[in-house]
């Protein structure tokens, strides 16, 4: 974000300040019933505007001439509002859990398309964005640096190379020569190969030349960052609407002819998304979710109240604070250590020192990563905000001093979480 302090020490001050504002905003909700629901709606934009996410910036400083939009973003605040309240207070949206899970590796990332985009070497097998000490180790050694300089840093940077050939690569297309397109893409990737908005033209290159499974696998890794493009971002790439008709004609025949297929209900639920069709959407996301079932993006797309067109009357009021008992509320003394966990074959270490700074390892096999940032507790939350931005929040369940269970917010219900034990000094 725009706005952020521009040293760790003020990092740290400034998340620990929002985790505590974010308590207090909730029981003043809780408390007054009158509050009415449009002073409720102003606050969720105004909450919006000023936890814009790091990928809104990028898409439209650097593809700004022709990028419109994504999907409404409203829809994931609205759902995170409602239902962790604390989380969309400190600016977690719903599709910032998706990345944090995955870079965190606390979901274990699975792209069902992943070997249909290795052409070009890209195979869309690791999350879009990445937290990860290895992305974002060459960003800065200082560790006082300025979170809005490492956060741009880790992002995708754009090269004059990679630009003009992605320029090149839009006006092929715009002239019908997909083929000579995906070529040009190949050059733009060598160069930004992290560019979510490449990858998402590159999925729809894929769409128009009905190569559905290198298409979803694009697809897939750009949704598990962020929402897609809004119609007049799409629309715009194409020289007349009729263009797109036809090339959606032939999905929506394939669809039909192979209504089991997995990639196709999911790529036409992302174009059908993409259109404002919400409810033929869903539909075809959930028939997707069908034959990849516990698929974590998949669930979300199917599931969510707005993209299934079910909108509530009336908004829930937020929930009040849970009661936390004197001896599960969090302090440094009793949460800073080294730690350690294991799920589903996967290895976590955490460590908390007493100056709010955090290293979060994880391993999956021969993959090996390292997240760094600062931390702030509140309660029995946990939040950690990663040098490469993003706020990972968690509740602590501290059931004794060498024991607690991660949960992260945002997670779902079925969460079983982590069981993190202090490891011996």
């Amino acid at each position: 974000m725009a706005n952020r302090p521009q040293t760790r020490e003020d990092r740290r001050s400034d998340l620990n300040n929002r985790l505590t504002e974010a308590r207090g905003d909730r029981q003043e909700n809780r408390g007054d019933r009158q509050e009415t629901r449009g002073d409720r709606q102003d606050d969720r934009q105004e909450f919006r505007n000023e936890n814009r996410e790091d990928w809104q910036d990028f898409a439209e400083d650097y593809h700004g001439d022709w990028y419109n939009g994504s999907w409404d973003p409203g829809e994931g605040w609205d759902y995170m509002w409602d239902n962790y309240p604390v989380a969309a207070a400190v600016g977690v949206t719903r599709w910032g859990v998706n990345r944090l899970a995955y870079g965190f590796g606390y979901w274990g990332y699975s792209n069902p398309w992943a070997d249909y985009g290795s052409g070009s070497g890209y195979s869309y097998s690791e999350p879009m964005v990445a937290y990860s000490e290895s992305y974002s180790s060459s960003v800065s050694e200082d560790p006082g640096a300025a979170p809005t300089e490492v956060a741009a840093a880790a992002l995708p940077q754009p090269t004059d190379e990679g630009m003009q050939a992605f320029d090149d690569a839009r006006t092929a297309f715009y002239g019908g020569d997909s083929a000579k397109a995906l070529t040009l893409l190949d050059t733009t990737l060598k160069t930004m190969p992290g560019d979510p908005v490449v990858h998402e033209f590159r999925g729809l290159v894929f769409f128009s030349l009905k190569k559905y499974s290198e298409a979803s696998a694009a697809v897939y890794a750009v949704l598990s960052a962020g929402p897609g493009w809004d119609w007049t971002t799409m629309s715009g790439l194409y020289p007349n609407v009729e263009v797109y008709t036809q090339q959606l004609r032939e999905l929506e025949k394939f669809v039909k002819a192979t209504p089991t297929s997995a990639d196709g209900n999911f790529l036409l639920g992302y174009h059908y998304q993409t259109m404002g069709h919400k409810d033929a959407a869903a539909e075809h996301f959930a028939a997707a979710l069908q034959q990849l079932p516990g698929d974590k993006l998949l669930t979300q797309l199917a599931g969510d109240k707005a993209a299934s067109g079910q909108k509530p009357t009336t908004p829930a009021a937020p929930p009040a604070p849970a009661d936390v008992s004197p001896d599960k509320v969090l302090t440094v003394e009793k949460i800073v250590g080294n730690w350690a966990a294991s799920s589903a074959g996967a290895q976590f270490e955490l460590t908390l020192t007493a100056d709010s700074a955090f290293t979060w390892s994880f391993s999956r096999g021969d993959k090996k990563e390292s997240v760094k940032g600062v931390f702030a507790i509140d309660q029995n939350y946990l939040a950690m905000e990663p040098d490469a931005g993003g706020t990972m929040l968690a509740e602590i369940d501290l059931s004794s001093p060498t024991a607690f269970t991660f949960r992260m917010v945002g997670g779902g219900s079925d969460d079983p979480g982590l069981q993190f034990a202090k490891k011996a000094q």
